[in-house]
Order: structure tokens, then C-alpha cells, then sequence
């Protein structure tokens, strides 16, 4: 099995850092739960994650690439 190119993991880690600061940019997984969130990365990646306020932090749950 292969990895992911360098720029997918370049673009995943720049999202994931806009995402410390603004975890609430991106849009609800679940009407009636904002805290499971998905967003865009890359020109072909989407990747869902929690966010837990009270610990200050995001957890990755799913990335998917189409690249």
C-alpha cells in the first residue's frame, strides 16, 4: 500500500491548522449535534471531525481523497 503524496499531506495539515483556530468553519455532519463537522481540503479532499470545547481540541475522524 502507498501513501498519500506529500501535497495532499501538505493540504491536510494546513486545513487542520486553520482548523485549531476556527473549528466552527466548516459545516455540521448531524442537525442536531455542531460538534461532528466536515470540511474541504486540497482540490480533492473532504475530511469530517468532533470538535470537544471543553478540551480545546479537534479529533479527525475520516479523510477521504479522490486525488
Amino acid at each position: 500500500m502507498k501513501g498519500l503524496p506529500f501535497e495532499v499531506v501538505q493540504a491536510l495539515a494546513a486545513r487542520t491548522a486553520e482548523l485549531i483556530e476556527e473549528p466552527w468553519d466548516a459545516v455540521a455532519v448531524y442537525p442536531d449535534d455542531p460538534s461532528f463537522r466536515r470540511t474541504v481540503f486540497g482540490d480533492f479532499g473532504v475530511m469530517a471531525f468532533h470538535v470537544d470545547e471543553a478540551a480545546e481540541l479537534i479529533m479527525i475522524y475520516s479523510v477521504v481523497w479522490a486525488g
